[in-house]
């Protein structure tokens, strides 16, 4: 894959393109960004947006003939904006209508424009802006052309009067021009109105630059069949297109003037929110009344990703600015340009929402999980973004910890269970119960207690995620190929989409197939809300099955606003933890506060994340199995390491031969001999945290105690040391006891110390 490839994931995003509204708008009134202040009830802000798209905002707010209410959204469930009267508020409540006034330098070129309509005065606004020589000749003894029949005189001329108030030219008026040799100027604009005078030119002139066939000579408004609002268009149009003549003698216009949007139909596709009927209200809306109405507006950008996406919000950032940066991240230019995306793709919690609500199906996760892979490739992965978690998937594959289990006797299993390297960790009971469990439905089942790769996926490692996945295919066709029963749904996930032969089949649909009677039955029908894990989302026979046993065992079911396909991650997912901390508690104390009912999921790492956010959360397992497991219990990361022991040595009996996929070498747990270490609660969280485990602070204090290299508080006798293992350098303050340590402080950053008493020379 190359880089412009990535490109592709994004090219059908359609945010930030005009919305319908302003697509058919002919003066291309940015209706996101004027209600969007009105909705603040910010007027004047409003007021000078619109003023300068539409020239004469107290005019344009009363006749116009409002196309947007044809292809406005609202139209699907209710009624469309009531847009004008939205900007006659702005027109009304703003605190200042006096018009801009420029300083643009003296031009030595003289514009003339023959009526004084709305296009030519809208022409010759522009161009004495500009500072232009302008002169417009008018029939009648009043500017106003065909608005008069529509507004009274006084409307008109006040509204003119304002709009030129630092803008001056001359008008001619009771001047009709029969011949153009009557005038002299440097370009001319015929804007003569319906059925006025074309000076036989409007034949072949260039209806996109509105020239005529004669040097200098435009044409446009009401004259060549405009409604009144294009009229103002073209009146501006043509002052570009003026302007381009005078400089660069050119007929031609200037294309950003003329190009039209098309309304894009990818919109239509957007869900609309509950019908909000509009009040109807005659006249003037009132300061409120407008704010509620611009509140209906849906502003017709499509933000569900962002919505959706707390890494979006969080970086502030949409999929076409994203792709942008994850392309020039994987490309640098040396001395110009960093790798500024680094930490965002890093910070993506793969959970694949963003495809599934997104009308286009554009896939985020699959881009950034790719730049992973390619930064990896190009030794330019932060390595300490994922260095525990590789540290982790090592000790899960390791002598320690794996296990495959196949019967003795050589007989075909039906079942292969693959528990997963995370539930074993959490609580070996989880595992010994499930697997007694599939041992009822096949005496000869067999057991692979293992990582199934994603940590190296998620870290770029595409090469180490290969190797775990050939030895668990080919320790799966060793056991003779049977169907495997995976209870967890990132393994399931991941079984799908990188070992596609294997047969699965959800642990808990098995379970809901066969239910015991013996498993726990809770008579008070105690009311739980189910979490659906984000690897789960497109597995309905999976979340159906949980719901069914659930419902078996005696518990109600309430389901949160985001499950099923909706599903959200619970922060674990991509381990962006050591990346982005900030964000990963900001997504933690989301998911806490969607429901006040304590949680039950079917994932370890959602249980035990919400569990050390102090929400009550259950494993599904713990339910069933009555394993006595307080929905509030935290493993820390050191307990979760021996867990994986105690786990093997229950299913082995520490002496079964066991097969090891080789991996980097892992840390050893901390013997049951080594010196006590007292942590607590509080300093336990902050461990948990920054990834620190019990062992990283023990060879820290082994080592500061062996080599003397240490800090001694003269005061209380806090001892300090620090140690740098791999990446990470570990801080540690403790005091001595009997028989062992007490932890005063800890704490850990992605740097290293230089020795000062060491020798330069020698390094």
């Amino acid at each position: 894959m190359e880089i412009n490839d990535f490109a592709n994931y994004t090219e059908a995003c359609f945010q930030g393109t005009p919305a319908p509204c302003m697509s058919v708008c002919p003066l291309k009134v940015d209706v996101r960004a004027v209600i969007e202040n009105v909705q603040n009830g910010n007027f004047s802000a409003a007021y000078r947006l619109y003023r300068n798209q539409v020239v004469f905002p107290g005019i344009v707010s009363r006749i116009c003939h409002q196309p947007c209410q044809l292809v406005c959204l609202r139209n699907q469930s209710d009624l469309s904006i009531e847009l004008r009267k939205i900007e006659m508020a702005c027109v009304a409540y703003t605190n200042k209508r006096d018009p801009i006034s420029f300083n643009a330098p003296k031009k030595n070129k003289r514009v003339a424009i023959i009526g004084a309509g709305l296009s030519g005065m809208a022409c010759a606004n522009k161009l004495v802006s500009r500072n232009y020589e302008v002169m417009v000749y008018e029939k009648e003894a009043f500017p106003g052309g065909a608005l008069k029949k529509t507004l009274p005189q006084e409307v008109i001329l006040a509204e003119f009067e304002l709009e030129f108030k630092h803008a001056r030219f001359n008008l001619i008026p009771s001047r009709e021009i029969v011949d153009l040799s009557e005038i002299e100027a440097d370009a001319i604009y015929i804007a003569t109105g319906k059925n006025g005078r074309t000076f036989g030119l409007e034949p072949d002139m260039n209806r996109d630059s509105l020239g005529s066939q004669q040097q200098g000579v435009f044409l446009g408004g009401e004259l060549i069949g405009s409604d009144p609002i294009t009229a103002i268009e073209h009146g501006v149009r043509v002052s570009h297109s003026i302007e381009k003549y005078l400089k660069v003698n050119l007929m031609d216009g200037v294309p950003s003037t003329y190009l039209k949007d098309e309304v894009e139909e990818k919109y239509l596709k957007l869900k609309i929110s509950d019908p909000l009927f509009p009040e109807a209200i005659d006249g003037v809306m009132t300061s409120e009344q407008a704010i509620s109405e611009a509140k209906r507006c849906l502003k017709c950008d499509c933000n569900i990703c962002v919505n959706s996406c707390e890494m979006m919000q969080h970086f502030k950032k949409k999929p076409l600015r994203i792709t942008q940066d994850v392309m020039a991240t994987m490309r640098p230019v040396e001395q110009f340009s960093k790798r500024i995306a680094s930490r965002l793709i890093n910070s993506c919690n793969q959970c694949g929402l963003c495809e599934t609500v997104c009308p286009e199906s554009i896939d985020m996760e699959e881009e950034l999980l790719k730049a992973r892979h390619f930064l990896f490739k190009d030794k330019a992965m932060p390595a300490a973004y994922h260095d525990f978690w590789m540290r982790d998937m090592a000790f899960a594959n390791s002598d320690e910890a794996y296990i495959f289990m196949t019967p003795e006797q050589k007989i075909k299993s039906k079942y292969l269970f693959f528990p997963g390297c995370q539930l074993g960790a959490s609580a070996p009971g989880y595992v010994t119960a499930a697997f007694e469990f599939i041992k009822k439905l096949d005496h000869y089942a067999s057991i692979l207690v293992g990582c199934c790769g994603v940590p190296a996926d998620w870290a770029g490692d595409e090469a180490l995620r290969d190797q775990v996945h050939a030895q668990i295919a080919s320790q799966w066709k060793e056991a003779g190929e049977p169907l495997v029963v995976l209870a967890c749904p990132t393994c399931k996930k991941t079984f799908s989409q990188y070992l596609p032969d294997i047969k699965t089949i959800s642990l808990y649909q098995v379970m809901a197939l066969n239910p015991d009677p013996r498993w726990k039955y809770d008579d008070e029908k105690n009311v739980v809300a189910i979490f659906d894990p984000c690897a789960s989302r497109y597995d309905q026979p999976m979340q159906k099955s949980v719901r069914s046993l659930l419902t078996t065992i005696g518990y109600q079911v309430e389901e949160l606003s985001d499950q099923g396909e909706l599903a959200k991650c619970c922060s674990y997912g991509g381990h962006i933890q050591a990346v982005n901390p900030g964000l990963k508690q900001k997504i933690v104390t989301d998911r806490v506060n969607q429901a006040n009912y304590p949680y039950v999921t079917y994932c370890s790492n959602c249980r035990d994340t919400f569990a050390s956010a102090g929400k009550e959360s259950d494993h599904l397992l713990n339910l069933i199995f009555d394993l006595g497991i307080e929905s509030t219990a935290v493993v820390s990361l050191s307990q979760r390491w021996q867990n994986r022991i105690a786990l093997k040595n229950s299913l082995t009996g520490s002496v079964a031969d066991t097969k090891t996929v080789e991996l980097a070498t892992s840390e050893q747990a901390i013997p049951k001999s080594a010196p006590r270490l007292v942590i607590s609660p509080e300093l336990r969280k902050v461990m948990n945290a920054q990834l620190i485990m019990d062992e990283d602070v023990m060879a820290v204090i082994s080592n500061g105690e062996t080599t003397g290299n240490l800090v001694i508080n003269q005061v209380n006798s806090d001892v300090t040391a620090h140690l740098t293992r791999g990446l990470i350098t570990y801080w540690v303050t403790y005091q001595k006891l009997s028989d062992g340590y007490e932890l005063k402080n800890v704490y850990a950053h992605r740097m290293k110390i230089a020795d000062e008493f060491s020798n330069p020379a020698a390094k």
